[in-house]
C-alpha cells in the first residue's frame, strides 16, 4: 500500500476514533481487505471485522441473518450451515452483539461490493441502528478512499427491490450504488457481457480465461469462484 494512501486512511480513522472515543465498528469488504488493514495496523483502537459474503450471487430472503436467510445463503454457496456460520456469521459477532455510536463501511465501488453494501445498510435499518454511518468507498487497486455519510431510511426497500425482487428500486440512491444496481440487474440476465465473452472464448484454458475475465470486467468485482461457476454453467449449457 502506498504510504500516502496509508496515511489518508489512518487520518480518516483517527478523526472518527477521536470523535466517537474509539467506539467505532469498521466493516471491511471481505477477508482480503481485513487482512491487509490488519497487517498495516490501519484501524487504530477501534473494532474491525470482515463481511465475508457475495450477495450478488444466489437467492436471499427479506429478513437478513435470520435462520431462513442463513439456510438459503449456505445452500446457495453449497456449504453447510456450520461452515456458513464459521465463515460469514462468526466474524460479524461484534455487529450482532455490541452497540456502537458509529459504523464505518469500507466497500469498493464495483457491483459485487455494492450489493454487499446494500445488504449491510438494510440490516442496520432492520435492527433499528440509531448511530452514525459512513461509507468509505475504497478503490482496492490503489486504496484511494472517498467518505460519504449515509442517512438510513430507504435501504430495506432498496434491498428487497434489488436483491429479492430483482428490479430497480422506487427510491433514489447514491450514484455509485445506482450504477452497481444496474450492473447487477444486467448480470442476472443469462445473456450478458460476461456470459457472451465466456461463450466466445470457451476453447481458452480455464485459468487463462479467468485471468482475462478479471482483467476485462473489474467493475463487476467478481472473483475466480464466481467465474469458475459461470464457465462450468456455460460448458453444461453447450452440452
Amino acid at each position: 500500500m502506498d504510504i500516502s494512501k496509508k496515511l489518508r486512511i489512518k487520518a480518516l480513522q483517527d478523526r472518527l476514533d477521536e470523535h466517537f472515543e474509539h467506539e467505532v465498528l469498521n466493516i471491511l469488504s471481505g477477508q482480503a481487505m481485513f487482512e491487509e488493514f490488519s497487517s498495516q495496523q490501519l484501524m487504530g483502537e477501534s473494532d474491525y471485522i470482515p463481511f465475508n459474503e457475495a450477495m450478488c450471487v444466489h437467492e436471499t430472503t427479506r429478513s437478513i441473518f435470520s435462520d431462513e436467510f442463513n439456510k438459503v445463503r449456505s445452500k446457495g454457496h453449497q456449504v453447510s450451515l456450520s461452515e456458513y456460520a464459521s465463515i460469514t456469521l462468526a466474524p460479524l459477532e461484534n455487529l450482532f452483539s455490541k452497540k456502537y455510536p458509529c459504523i464505518v463501511l469500507w466497500f469498493g465501488e464495483d457491483m459485487f461490493c455494492q450489493m454487499n453494501l446494500i445488504t449491510v445498510l438494510a440490516y442496520l435499518e432492520q435492527v433499528a441502528f440509531e448511530g452514525t454511518v459512513y461509507y468509505h468507498a475504497v478503490r482496492e487497486q490503489t486504496y484511494d478512499v472517498k467518505e460519504t455519510e449515509i442517512i438510513l431510511g430507504n435501504y430495506q426497500d432498496i434491498y428487497e427491490a434489488v436483491l429479492c425482487q430483482h428490479r430497480l428500486p422506487d427510491v433514489e440512491t447514491i450514484p455509485v450504488m445506482y450504477q452497481g444496481i444496474t450492473m447487477y440487474l444486467e448480470w442476472l440476465q443469462k445473456d450478458n457481457d460476461i456470459t457472451r465473452y465466456i461463450r466466445d472464448h470457451q476453447n481458452q484454458p480455464e485459468h487463462e480465461l479467468i485471468q482475462s475475465l478479471l482483467h476485462l470486467f473489474p467493475h463487476y468485482g467478481l472473483g475466480d469462484t464466481q467465474y469458475i461457476e459461470l464457465i462450468k454453467a456455460s460448458k453444461n449449457q453447450k452440452k
